[in-house]
C-alpha cells in the first residue's frame, strides 16, 4: 500500500502526536504509556503541532495510508531561516520511501531561506537523509541526572524573565543563530516555561526552562551563559532528573557546569547545520524550536 502525503490539517493533531511520541519514546514503557492514552506530556506535545499549523500550516505534513496517519513532519520559517521541528514515521512504514518524501515536501518549505537547522536524533536512515539534503552534522554531547551540587539560586546579574523581555531574546537570538525565536519563545512562555535573563556590563542572554533542565539557552558570551545555565539547574526540584541537550564542540562552558553539578555526560544526536546561521554559541537550542 501506497502512503498518500498532504498538509496536516487540525484533525490530524492527535495522530500526529501519537506517531512522533513512540517513534521517539527511549522505552517500551513510554510507548506503551503514548498507546495507552497515558502520556502525561501528551496535551503539551499536540499543543505544539497545533502552534505549527498557525504559524506554519505550509511547513506540516503527514503521510496517510487507508486513512490513518504513518507519518509526519513539520517545519518552521523565521525571518529567513528554516527548521525542523518534528520528523517521524511509524516503525512499520520505515524505508519504504515514506520519510523521504515527507522530508522533501519538509524542505520545500525552505525556499528562499539563507539557512537550515535540525537537532536529529541517532537514528541512522535520518542521519542520512539530513547529510544529502546538504547539512553538515555536528556532534553532540548531553547531559543528565539529579542536581547533586546545585549553585546558589541567584547568579550575579540573572534575574526572573517574562514576555517583557522578548525583545532582549530577539536581539540575542539574531546575534546567535540569525533570526528570533519570535512566536515559538511566546509560545513556550504560555505554556508554563519559566525564563531567566541576564544583562550585566554589556552582556545580555536569556534562558528558557522547565523543572531545572533548559529548553533553549541564548547569550551574548560564554560567562553569561553558564550563568544562566547555573540559575536553571539551581530550579531543579529535589529529586528530579534533569537534561541538558544538544551541547556542541566548543562550548565547554556548558560542560562545566554540567560536571559542577553532578550530571553525567554522554553522546547525543547532531546538530545539522546549512547554510547561513550564525555561530550558534553559546546556544543551547529547542528541539522543536532550534
Amino acid at each position: 500500500m501506497e502512503a498518500r502525503v498532504r498538509p496536516m490539517s487540525p484533525e490530524d493533531v492527535g495522530a500526529a502526536y501519537r506517531v512522533s511520541a513512540v517513534a521517539f519514546a527511549e522505552r517500551e514503557e513510554e510507548r506503551a504509556r503514548v498507546l495507552r492514552g497515558e502520556d502525561p506530556e501528551a496535551e503539551g506535545r499536540m499543543e505544539r503541532f497545533r502552534h505549527l499549523l498557525r504559524t506554519d500550516p505550509g511547513g506540516s505534513w503527514v503521510a496517510e495510508v487507508c486513512g490513518r496517519v504513518v507519518g509526519v513532519a513539520a517545519a518552521l520559517r523565521r525571518e529567513g531561516l528554516w527548521g525542523l521541528s518534528v520528523f517521524a514515521v511509524s516503525g512499520e512504514f520505515r524505508g519504504r520511501g515514506v520519510g523521504a518524501e515527507l522530508l522533501r515536501r519538509a524542505l520545500g518549505y525552505a525556499e528562499g531561506c539563507r539557512g537550515g537547522l535540525i537537532v536529529a536524533s541517532t537514528h541512522p536512515a535520518a542521519l542520512r537523509r539530513y547529510a544529502l539534503a546538504g547539512f553538515s552534522l555536528r556532534p553532540t554531547l548531553s547531559a543528565r541526572g539529579t542536581v547533586r551540587r546545585p549553585a546558589p539560586p541567584e547568579e550575579p546579574g540573572v534575574r526572573e524573565g517574562g514576555e517583557e523581555d522578548l525583545e532582549l531574546a530577539a536581539r540575542v537570538d539574531r546575534r546567535v543563530r540569525g533570526a528570533p525565536h519570535g512566536p515559538d519563545l511566546e509560545h513556550l512562555l504560555r505554556r508554563g516555561a519559566g525564563m531567566l535573563v541576564c544583562e550585566r556590563r554589556g552582556e545580555e542572554g536569556y534562558a528558557v526552562f522547565r523543572e531545572g533542565s533548559p529548553l533553549l539557552l541564548a547569550a551574548s558570551g560564554p560567562g553569561v551563559a553558564a550563568r544562566l545555565l547555573r540559575g536553571v539547574l539551581a530550579r531543579a526540584p529535589a529529586g528530579r532528573e534533569v537534561e541538558v541537550r544538544w551541547i556542541t564542540g566548543g562550548q565547554d562552558w556548558a560542560v562545566r557546569v554540567a560536571l559542577e553539578a553532578g550530571l553525567g555526560l554522554g553522546p547525543s544526536g547532531p546538530m545539522c547545520v546549512r547554510g547561513e546561521v550564525g555561530p550558534l554559541a553559546p546556544y543551547l537550542p529547542s528541539g522543536p524550536f532550534l
